[in-house]
């Protein structure tokens, strides 16, 4: 990583006017293999770099990034954007973080790179989606595609700035998602998929092709039901649904805009007693673990609601300063459920007893002011903890809030390499539409 250029354009920001400055340098190099019907289709290979500068100067502040990272242009890159930033009105509100809130270094490595990611060949990652697509069953005349990609990404950031934060991460990713498309009745072409990913690649689980087979051709019996209320049990795939509105509900732009259904919530009880969302980006090993943020500012683990009580807002330095409260996190990176049920997606079903469980999404919308949502689902219709048949074209609506009201079980199961560790969920008298 070139830091030297990162040093320049500061001392240059600064030599040249500005009153503070960030400068974040981004390297990434990232593989992508697409494998269609047993044949390669698209491969990519890229190397990439960008500069981010955040300039302060005279009340003004402006955000702008470059890939020329050559020194003799960024002289006259930097000063074109500090003329920039004059012209734009001046806000109080726009500074740097406090100084005593940054990273400093110390800590031990939070296992976010695989150090052998340069060394696997390309024919390793061909082999795998070769492998992958095989995992489908071929002789089903009823299978009309197959479509397999392999990505993997190698990211290093380092992020300097005027009041002398100096803080750089590392992380790899690898990831195999695989399609597949059957013919229905009719017009009908269900198809679903499936994905696998790890942080290391001798992490990295196969199976991927036979679990999106085994998704999909099921689906060619999908029915509708009446419409109703029904108990649901959302997949670990998609249960992140429900939790991601809470997180953007309060987020410090959806608060500051009074575009949220949390506003006003901290410290107030509106979810079930027993539940407990904490942010914990501090766990070696993990997926969205990280020392820092894009600000530098050190991370910490939080809750996020306790015995039903929202703990945290999300706030940067600028959101926070709006509305004149501390600083928090920018955001949350790595969601998890401490308590849960001790019980998994069968036990949860056969808990539930009869229900909706709802493995997909497709489609629909929510209110952020008023927590209003209506989504399309597809799933299974089950009896008695037992799978009777698919279901489709069925819409799930509600409010957020009621809804969690509602919660009954939390499953232990969340998806391993995912950054925010979301289980199985389940809620009780939920509003469906169908027939």
């Amino acid at each position: 990583m070139n830091k030297d250029i990162a040093q320049k354009a500061l001392e240059t920001a600064l030599a040249c006017g500005a009153s503070g400055c960030r400068v974040t340098l981004s390297e990434s190099t990232q593989t992508s293999v697409s494998y269609l019907n047993g044949e390669i289709e698209k491969l990519q290979e890229s190397t990439s770099a960008a500069l981010g500068i955040a300039l302060f100067t005279e009340g003004r502040y402006g955000a702008f990034s470059t890939n020329r990272l050559d020194g003799s242009e960024l002289r006259p890159f930097i000063r074109r954007c500090i003329d920039s930033c004059r012209l734009l009105a001046p806000d109080d509100c726009r500074t740097l973080p406090d100084p005593s809130l940054y990273y400093r270094g110390g800590r031990p490595d939070l296992e976010q790179c695989d150090p052998h990611f340069s060394d696997i060949s390309f024919k390793t990652k061909t082999d795998i989606l070769e492998a992958t697509d095989a995992e489908m069953d071929k002789s089903d005349s009823r299978l009309i595609s197959t479509a397999c990609d392999w990505d993997d990404c190698l990211r290093s950031d380092y992020i300097i700035d005027s009041q002398g934060l100096e803080a750089e991460s590392s992380s790899t990713f690898y990831s195999v998602v695989c399609e597949c498309t059957v013919r229905g009745h009719g017009e009908a072409r269900p198809q679903n998929n499936w994905m696998e990913g790890a942080l290391f690649f001798d992490r990295l689980r196969s199976g991927c092709g036979r679990t999106a087979y085994e998704r999909t051709v099921p689906m060619i019996e999908a029915r509708k039901l009446n419409s109703g209320k029904y108990n649901i049990v959302l997949e670990n795939t998609v249960s992140a649904k429900v939790v991601s509105a809470i997180i953007s509900a309060l987020n410090g732009s959806s608060l500051q805009q009074r575009n949220s259904f949390l506003l006003d919530s901290l410290g107030k009880r509106l979810f079930p007693e027993n539940l407990l969302i904490t942010d914990n980006p501090l766990i070696p090993g993990r997926t969205g673990s990280g020392y820092f943020d894009s600000e530098g500012v050190a991370t910490m683990e939080r809750d996020i609601i306790r015995d039903g009580v929202v703990r945290t807002y999300f706030l940067n330095t600028y959101f926070a300063n709006k509305l004149g409260m501390p600083r928090t996190s920018e955001d949350a990176t790595a969601v998890s459920f401490p308590r849960n049920s001790g019980m998994g997606l069968e036990d949860i079903l056969r808990q539930t007893g009869s229900g909706v469980l709802i493995t997909g999404f497709n489609g629909g919308n929510s209110n952020p002011v008023t927590g209003d949502f209506s989504y399309g689902i597809e799933g299974w219709y089950f009896e008695n903890g037992q799978r009777l048949y698919p279901v489709k074209e069925m819409n799930l609506s509600g409010d957020f809030l009621s809804l969690w009201t509602r919660n009954i079980f939390i499953g232990n199961d969340p998806i391993g390499f995912m950054p925010w560790q979301i289980p199985t969920l389940a809620f009780e008298g939920a509003d469906i539409s169908g027939l």
